[in-house]
């Protein structure tokens, strides 16, 4: 059977399979071993460490049909220790005392250059492996900003020149590096770019020198003329960065259908959300078909912040009210202050809520009257007078406690729902407060939920149920799993995902 099934089949098949899956169907089927199993195995590649096991990808690569099958590479540059060397002969032990008389840092320069030449022997090895990928698309160089020191060496081969290695076929991009290697990137050309994610990992430089740094940057940046996606995110490592100075030199992509910021929850890094939209998003507004505002956890402060720096993503949402975004389907928003008032969120969801198809919201718990709030807006009378949203396929919210009523609720409000993303903290069953016993709540849930079945969920839609993973303290995954597919209509797939607050 599996011998009769075409190749583009069993691609597009193994792709959503487990690695040991296709493993084990590779082990009876020869074809399938020798080409969707080589996808499934090496379509990413990853190098991040020294070892034997970097040596000996580089020579699993040598072969042209493991070459060909990747399509994904990731290099997170890594550091390189000192070799001690086991045995030291007299003569070399009377030699080094001698040259550490006359030079006390000898020592530490002889291993210095042990360092450096293992470094360059790194390089060469992995730079012949990766070479032969012809059918590269995706490419990623990651650092490790918590880490204290690094080779400039490996930053400066994996990334300029590995670039225009593959710039004919690249549409895939993440760059994080330290910033002063950005300038390295003005000669690249990628004319067939469409994502581009960036880092910008500044540590304790000043701006001064921050704008120096990015000027070979917009370069690169502005020659990307296919782009598609572009995405920006900060770290809290970078204590004076400002991109608001920036807003204006991102420029304009006349084929720009997705964008995305990730910054810390405090807007620190931003200090004028409105400047961003005006020269980021607005000129974009006819394009725009995804827009992502997220954040990452906060250091503390070197200075007082202004007292409307922590709502930073309102002031964008209150910015984008009077323009119309005609095709934005997809929409990822964190709801920060964790208390903040949702009024401009309600407002730019009612503006956006008929051609919105996918709506996840981060962070902030929702209690079960702010989830009938939100809903209200995604069903403005004025344009759905049903109060029934039938565009929304996809919704991923974080709420207080999970109800039978609230998923009552979703499926009344959202009859198209394909999939729902829950997390949660608790489950509730028939009565206001939550049971005292795991088995009494989940006793109390099924029961609350079944009343609902017939009613409710009988011509529902939903095909997918992602739920987060929860502490160990709330085994709960594989038993409202069968609570689930018993009481929602068939086909139906429960599984679990990453959380949603970062």
């Amino acid at each position: 059977m599996l011998n009769d099934t075409p190749y583009d089949i069993l691609s597009v098949v193994t792709q959503y399979l487990p690695v040991p899956d296709v493993e084990k169907l590779s082990g009876v089927s020869r074809r399938l071993r020798s080409a969707v199993g080589l996808d499934a195995r090496f379509g990413g590649v990853r190098f991040y460490k020294h070892d034997s096991g970097m040596k000996r990808l580089c020579e699993i690569l040598g072969r042209n049909d493991v070459a060909n099958s990747v399509r994904r590479l990731t290099i997170e540059p890594w550091l390189v220790q000192p070799r001690t060397k086991g045995y030291v002969s007299r003569s070399e032990n009377i030699w080094n005392h001698i040259n550490a008389l006359f030079n006390p840092k000898y020592m530490e320069q002889q291993a210095q250059r042990r360092v450096q030449k293992r470094v360059n022997k790194d390089i060469k090895r992995v730079s012949n492996a990766i070479q032969r990928l012809e059918n590269l698309q995706e490419y990623h160089v990651l650092y490790d900003e918590r880490s204290p020191t690094y080779h400039r060496q490996l930053f400066e081969a994996f990334l300029s020149p590995t670039l225009n290695t593959f710039a004919p076929k690249l549409t895939k991009l993440t760059i994080k590096v330290p910033f002063e290697l950005l300038p390295h990137l003005s000669y690249v050309q990628l004319p067939q770019l469409l994502d581009l994610d960036v880092y910008l990992c500044t540590g304790n430089a000043q701006m001064e020198d921050i704008k120096q740094a990015l000027d070979g940057f917009w370069v690169f940046l502005h020659n990307l003329r296919a782009l598609e996606h572009l995405g920006v995110s900060a770290t809290s490592s970078s204590h004076y960065l400002d991109l608001s100075y920036f807003s204006k030199r991102w420029g304009t992509f006349p084929h720009l259908k997705s964008f995305g910021l990730c910054i810390p929850f405090d807007g620190g890094l931003l200090s004028s959300p409105e400047d961003l939209y005006k020269h980021v998003l607005e000129p974009h507004a006819g394009t725009l078909e995804k827009l992502r505002l997220s954040t990452t956890c906060c250091a503390v402060p070197r200075g007082s912040l202004p007292p409307d720096c922590h709502f930073w993503i309102q002031r964008i949402l209150k910015s984008s009210l009077d323009t119309r975004f005609p095709r934005l389907r997809e929409v990822e928003l964190a709801l920060r202050p964790l208390k903040a008032n949702l009024v401009d969120l309600h407002t730019f969801l009612a503006l956006r809520a008929p051609t919105l198809e996918k709506l996840c919201l981060t962070d902030r718990a929702l209690y079960y009257k702010e989830l009938t709030e939100l809903f209200d807006c995604l069903c403005p009378p004025s344009a759905l007078p049903r109060r029934q949203n039938d565009v929304l396929e996809n919704l991923c919210i974080k709420v207080d406690t999970l109800s039978a009523e609230s998923l009552a609720l979703i499926a009344a409000r959202f009859p198209g729902l394909k999939t729902l993303g829950l997390t949660f903290a608790d489950i509730v069953g028939g009565g206001s407060e939550p049971a005292r016993y795991n088995k009494q709540k989940l006793t109390s849930f099924a029961q609350s939920l079944r009343r609902y079945s017939t009613a409710a969920f009988a011509t529902w839609g939903l095909r997918n149920i992602k739920i987060c993973e929860g502490p160990p303290s709330f085994p709960w995954i594989r038993d409202l799993e069968k609570i689930f597919l018993e009481c929602f209509p068939p086909p139906l797939s429960v599984g679990e995902f990453p959380p949603l607050a970062k």
